[in-house]
C-alpha cells in the first residue's frame, strides 16, 4: 500500500489533506524557501487533527549549515512537538563542506526521541549515497529525496539504487515535482512506497484589503488536487 504524504502550510491545507484521503502531513511554513518551522499556534491546532502530522525543524531558509544559535532554536522547537505529541519531525543538516553532520543530527534525535524524517538537505550532499547511508546509520525512519535533482523526474535513477541498496532499512520518499500525471510512474519505476507532494493551488483576493496598489495572495494544497492524487495511487 503506497503512503502519500502532503506538504501542508496552512490549517487550511491540512483539512483539505485530511478530508480528500491522504495518509500523513508534514507541516511547515515559508513555503517560497522550501519550507520553515510552523508556528506554536499551528502545531497545537494541527496536532488535534485525525491525521499524522510531521513537523518540520528548520529555523530559516537558505543552506543547511546552522550556527549555535539556530540550533537552539530547533531544539526549542522541539520541545513544542513533543508538547503536542505530533507523530515525528522533519529536518536535516549538513557541515559547512556539505556531509551529513552526524553529530548534530543525533543531537537533535536524540533530544526528539521518535521517529524522524531526513529532508531533501540530503539532494544539496556532497556524495549523495555517502549521506544517505549515514542518514540511515543514525536511525532516520525516511528520507525526502528528488534523487540530488531539481525535478523528482530528474532524480529516478539515484532514487531507483537508493531503494535498492537502503530500502530495507530506510523508507526512501520522492518528492519535488510530484502530482498526480506522474506519481505512479515514479513509484513503480523506484519501488518506492511513500510518496510527497504539495498539490499547491495560489489564491489571489480583494478580501481584507481596500487598496489596488496590492495584489495579495495564498498558497494553499488543494483539495481536488490532492483527491485526484489519492485516486491515482490506489
Amino acid at each position: 500500500m503506497t503512503t502519500l504524504e502532503i506538504a501542508c502550510n496552512s490549517y487550511q491545507s491540512c483539512l483539505n489533506a485530511m478530508n480528500a484521503g491522504a495518509n500523513r502531513i508534514e507541516l511547515f511554513e515559508n513555503l517560497a524557501d522550501g519550507g520553515c518551522t510552523p508556528s506554536y499556534g499551528m502545531i497545537k491546532k494541527a496536532s488535534q487533527l485525525s491525521l499524522p502530522i510531521y513537523v518540520m525543524i528548520r529555523p530559516r531558509g537558505g543552506n543547511f549549515h546552522y550556527s549555535n544559535h539556530e540550533i537552539d532554536v530547533m531544539l526549542e522547537d522541539i520541545d513544542v512537538c513533543k508538547q503536542f505529541a505530533v507523530n515525528g519531525i522533519v529536518f536535516g543538516c549538513l557541515t559547512a563542506s556539505g556531509e551529513v553532520d552526524k553529530v548534530l543530527n543525533k543531537k537533535l534525535l536524540d533530544a526528539w526521541n521518535g521517529p524522524a524524517t531526513f529532508h531533501r538537505a540530503i539532494d544539496r550532499s556532497l556524495h549523495y549515497f555517502e549521506a544517505a547511508k549515514d542518514i540511515c546509520d543514525l536511525g532516520f525512519e525516511r528520507i525526502l529525496s528528488s534523487g540530488a535533482a531539481l525535478h523528482v523526474m530528474e532524480g529516478l535513477d539515484n532514487l531507483k539504487m537508493l531503494q535498492s541498496n537502503l530500502g530495507n532499512n530506510i523508507r526512501i520518499m520522492p518528492g519535488a515535482g510530484v502530482g498526480v500525471n506522474n506519481a505512479k510512474h515514479i513509484l513503480e519505476y523506484t519501488s518506492c512506497k511513500e510518496i510527497h507532494a504539495t498539490c499547491k493551488q495560489t489564491i489571489r483576493s480583494m478580501e481584507g484589503s481596500a487598496n489596488l496598489v496590492f495584489n495579495d495572495s495564498e498558497t494553499i494544497s488543494n483539495y481536488h488536487e490532492i483527491s485526484e492524487l489519492v485516486s491515482a495511487l490506489k
